[in-house]
């Protein structure tokens, strides 16, 4: 049996519910104002497709060890400290001293 999303004529609530296909032109209780409604599936939208056109790529050492974002000293190349994984944002930091 599928499982339906339905919609109460009386109180808009939305429920989900196991319905065989004959049940569908009938009726059921809808489990929030106890009332009878018509079990008619509500439409939806069908499957959704995503499509990845660009993805991100490291520039640097830095950035592949930390991760996108990372800011900070030894977070771009050619950086004066070694400290690649240096991911502060700028904010209460004892290495920025901010």
């Amino acid at each position: 049996m599928p499982l339906y999303d339905i919609r109460c004529s009386h109180c808009e609530g939305i429920f989900e519910k196991l319905l065989s296909m004959q049940a569908l032109g009938g009726e059921l209780a809808c489990p929030y104002c106890r009332q009878q409604t018509a079990a008619a599936p509500m439409l939806s939208g069908g499957r959704v497709g995503v499509e990845v056109r660009e993805r991100w790529r490291p520039r640097n050492g830095a950035q592949q060890l930390a991760g996108q974002g990372a800011a900070g000293p030894g977070a771009h190349a050619g950086a004066a400290r070694s400290s690649v994984l240096h991911n502060c944002k700028g904010h209460s930091c004892s290495i920025c001293a901010t």
